[in-house]
């Protein structure tokens, strides 16, 4: 079996001064950079899946601001997170990392059949990619201390995380596991 890390929205960007849950995001950098050296030494594929979004986008400037915006800087992932030499990106329009993307032909064509889940929103990227993922016959495994929920519908960060992650295990049927667990 061949497993890929998918870095979901882990931007730069989604570390401006500006971006939701800043300070939590930052604070789990340096875990994913290590999480992701052990990727690629053991020889698993990391994918960054970053949003592209387009300032013609009506739907989602409707909900959302204008960050991540495609070809800008913002949108690259986070410098000390990425290898240029050895990682792979794939654009993405909405949440889910395959929804109108390339990501399953870009998995099918590394030899990948299931998945490590890192970035954020666990809420959103992170629950909408496992449930495609499922569907798509990915087995996946959340790196739960590596995703962080926005606060969002009148819930803290915390309790979006909890409600997030029993989500994606019911429906996407997906297991968790810490980075530490992983590395082991």
């Amino acid at each position: 079996m061949s497993e890929a890390v998918l870095v979901l929205d882990m931007t730069r960007d989604s570390v401006a001064p500006e971006a939701r849950a800043v300070e939590m995001r930052r604070a789990i950098v340096p875990k994913t950079a290590e999480f992701l050296a052990w990727a690629r030494r053991t020889g698993r594929p990391v994918v960054f899946v970053c949003s592209a979004r387009r300032k013609t986008d009506r739907w989602f400037l409707k909900h959302w601001e204008l960050a991540n915006e495609i070809w800008q800087p913002g949108q690259a992932p986070i410098p000390e997170l990425f290898d240029a030499q050895k990682d792979t990106i794939v654009h993405k329009r909405r949440y889910s990392g395959f929804f109108g993307s390339d990501l399953d032909l870009t998995l099918r064509e590394l030899g990948v059949d299931s998945l490590l889940l890192a970035g954020w929103s666990t809420s959103l990227a992170v629950a909408t990619t496992a449930v495609d993922a499922w569907q798509l016959g990915y087995p996946t495994t959340v790196v739960s201390d590596l995703t962080i929920a926005h606060a969002w519908g009148g819930h803290s960060v915390e309790e979006n995380q909890k409600w997030s992650l029993e989500f994606i295990t019911a429906m996407a049927k997906s297991r968790l596991a810490n980075s530490a667990e992983l590395m082991t």
